[in-house]
This record gives structure tokens, C-alpha cells and sequence, in this order.
């Protein structure tokens, strides 16, 4: 006697972590780009577009910052101004490349900052959402990231910093700046993780 076992299959759809969005214009510092969509402080310092790509690819590059001020604690920025929603928190981050060379002391530091806006176009300074200082390793590419930080009431945009800290006068110091990103931490949860009330996004 041969016994039928009736076997039922049920399909599950699974809702797969979405990836975090990126509110920043090239952030990888693609060669064809360039510095597009960053402007850049003069003052002390150069920032340039160097073809040494984090991941080494041919097709991109990255931010290079020289800084050459003639008094202690002088800082070369670049920034970008990205919109944001009131009461929503926001993560940065960054890769840094920090070069132990003979002709640069590197007496200084990498650093991120955060600053929120009331207008649409960064010009209305609301509060400091964060600033992180880092002190990488020689001749390595170092991760760099803010704390999440909760954007305002009536904040309507970010003035994100990329900055290269000089602290001793004539001491000449030099980073390289690849893969900037600046995005809401609540891109990065489970769509629905029920966080509707609902299972809108489950199947049975």
C-alpha cells in the first residue's frame, strides 16, 4: 500500500531591510564630477579631486584637502546643504585617508559636522546637530561617523562640514576624503517592521 502524504507549501514574503538613501550629490567623487556639488573653503588650504580611489577604481576618486595655514588651529571645509524632516535622525560618516609622508607633518585631524537649518537653503542656523573628530592611522583608509542626531523643530535642511584640522602653524597636513554619506537612520529599518501598526507589506 503506498500512502499519499500531501505536502502544503506556503510562501512567505519576506520584507527585506531597504537601503539606507543618501541625500548627498557625489558623494564618491566620481572623475567625470569631480568636486561637483561641494563648495570648498580658500582660505587655508586647497581643496582638490585626487584619482586615489578607496576602492581603487579607475572610474572614481576622491576629495583631497591641503592645508597650509600660517597660525595654529586653521581648518579647510568643503560642505553640502541637504533638506531634512524635523524630528527625524540623521547619521554621517566618511572614509579618510591620512598619508604618513616626509613632507607633511600631519599635525591635525579629520572631522564631520552637522549643522541644521530653518530654510530650505542652509542660510538660518538652527542648532549643531554633531561634530566627530577622528585620529586615523598612517597610511590606511579610517572610518569616520557622527551619532545619529534628531533634526529640530522647523529644521528644513543640513549644512554638512568635511573638515581638515591643522593645529600647529607651518605644519603642512594633508587628507584624502572618499564615500561621504549623510542619511536618515529611519531608511535603514524594515519596511513594514510594523512600525505602521499594520502588516500592509506581509503576505501570508
Amino acid at each position: 500500500m503506498v500512502r499519499v502524504i500531501e505536502i502544503t507549501f506556503v510562501t512567505c514574503l519576506i520584507a527585506l531591510p531597504v537601503a539606507a538613501q543618501n541625500l548627498l550629490v557625489n558623494p564618491g567623487f566620481d572623475n567625470v564630477d569631480q568636486l561637483n556639488g561641494w563648495t570648498c573653503s580658500t582660505a587655508n588650504g586647497i581643496a582638490s579631486w585626487s584619482p586615489e580611489d578607496r576602492a581603487g577604481s579607475a572610474t572614481s576618486g576622491s576629495m583631497q584637502h591641503d592645508v597650509t595655514a600660517t597660525s595654529n588651529n586653521r581648518y579647510l571645509w568643503c560642505s553640502q546643504c541637504v533638506p531634512v524632516d524635523e524630528f527625524e535622525a540623521y547619521i554621517a560618516s566618511m572614509w579618510v585617508f591620512w598619508p604618513n609622508d616626509p613632507d607633511v607633518t600631519q599635525d591635525g585631524s579629520p572631522r564631520i559636522e552637522i549643522d541644521y537649518h530653518a530654510s530650505a537653503t542652509c542660510d538660518s542656523f538652527l542648532q549643531l546637530g554633531d561634530i566627530q573628530v577622528g585620529f586615523p592611522f598612517y597610511d590606511t583608509w579610517n572610518f569616520l561617523s557622527t551619532n545619529p542626531t534628531t533634526a529640530p523643530s522647523g529644521a528644513q535642511s543640513a549644512l554638512l562640514f568635511v573638515i581638515t584640522w591643522q593645529d600647529l602653524a607651518d605644519d603642512a597636513v594633508r587628507a584624502r576624503i572618499d564615500d561621504v554619506d549623510f542619511h536618515s537612520t529611519n531608511s535603514i529599518i524594515f519596511r513594514d517592521g510594523f512600525e505602521s501598526g499594520n502588516t500592509i507589506a506581509w503576505a501570508p
